[in-house]
């Protein structure tokens, strides 16, 4: 056999996820099997450095999913990906920390080594391979803690997000939660207080949001360009901070900040919305937000003009739900008084 390639048999009854690795370094190739095999449900059936051991591999080993290390060129991740899909299998690219994911990727921590398979990024990546193997694609409202009772909703969109954020405000304006909303769009300024325009005259009302204003229930507070949008507790009330420090995802403002601050200030009582839009900002504030105990809606692939973003959370297996446009507002009401799901 072809140095770098390691296969075990397949047994096509095993419950764990079969997962194919592949990765030119040698090094990686050992932390991710690590990893992976250090997880009850998920198990490595092979391994190799790039498509052209693959090929050999696939017929042998039957995997439900790749998982291929994308920051090595050597590894050929886009040649690799190819060759599976004629196979009629779907892989998970890990990509550099920083990069935007396109497809189905997850940002990779710098030292593999120092995780654990029970760590934080190891459950990201456990729900990721399962949704990049189509195994986990929520398609209703799941079950809700009784004792959920949202303080706030924070939403999140870019591409193709004013014509989904419209939609969703028209069909909310109707039900009207009685919490503050906060909503960050990634779009430059002079155009978020036109954005707040428009949603206002879909029937909601909406403000770019100044510092230190307080939330008002009923109200979206629209981030302004240039600033992130976080939020502090000021008393009794919460009240807008905004914040001009580095881009995050390339974006300022950007969903992770917003999602982090509303988590410290309101720990699980947060109602996190992750509209249309390209990337995965959002995707490691929703990971701190679940944690936190909060609830995260996405919405589905069919209505999203691009599923990046809210398939990024999906993918990893965060969402209470994974919804189309048309069923998002019904959700939010249901949620944020506390109704039952």
């Amino acid at each position: 056999m072809t140095p770098g390639m390691e296969v075990r048999p397949a047994e096509p009854d095993r419950l764990p996820l079969r997962v194919l690795l592949v990765a030119a370094e040698p090094v990686v190739r050992l932390q991710l099997r690590r990893l992976v095999s250090g997880r009850p449900d998920l198990e490595v059936v092979g391994s190799a450095r790039n498509d052209a051991e693959l090929e050999a591999l696939l017929a042998e080993t039957r995997p439900a999913v790749l998982l291929v290390d994308a920051r090595d060129a050597r590894s050929g991740a886009a040649a690799v990906l190819r060759l599976a899909a004629r196979q009629g299998l779907r892989g998970l690219s890990l990509l550099g920390e920083g990069a935007a994911p396109a497809g189905a990727a997850l940002p990779c921590p710098a030292d593999l080594a120092a995780e654990e398979p029970g760590g934080a990024f190891m459950q990201q990546l456990s729900g990721a391979l399962r949704g990049a193997a189509g195994t986990a694609q929520p398609s209703r409202l799941a079950a809700t803690r009784p004792s959920f009772r949202p303080e706030l909703i924070a939403i999140g969109s870019s591409t193709g997000g004013p014509q989904a954020l419209s939609e969703l405000a028209r069909a909310l304006s109707r039900r009207r939660p009685s919490l503050p909303v906060l909503l960050t769009q990634h779009m430059p300024m002079t155009f978020t207080a036109m954005l707040a325009d428009q949603l206002s005259r879909c029937g909601y009302p909406a403000v770019e949001a100044m510092e230190g204003m307080p939330l008002q229930p009923g109200r979206i507070h629209v981030a302004p360009g240039g600033f992130h949008l976080l939020v502090r507790r000021d008393g009794d009330r919460l009240a807008c901070t905004l914040d001009d420090g580095p881009p995050e995802n390339f974006c300022r403002p950007a969903v992770d900040p917003m999602l982090r601050a509303a988590s410290r200030v309101a720990g699980g009582r947060v109602l996190a919305v992750i509209l249309t839009g390209m990337g995965s900002d959002g995707l490691l504030g929703c990971q701190g937000l679940v944690a936190a105990g909060g609830v995260v809606l996405a919405q589905d692939e069919a209505s999203s003009v691009v599923w990046g973003m809210p398939g990024a959370v999906a993918r990893a297996g965060l969402c209470h739900a994974v919804l189309p446009l048309s069923a998002m507002a019904d959700a939010v009401a249901r949620l944020a008084t506390g109704g039952p799901s």
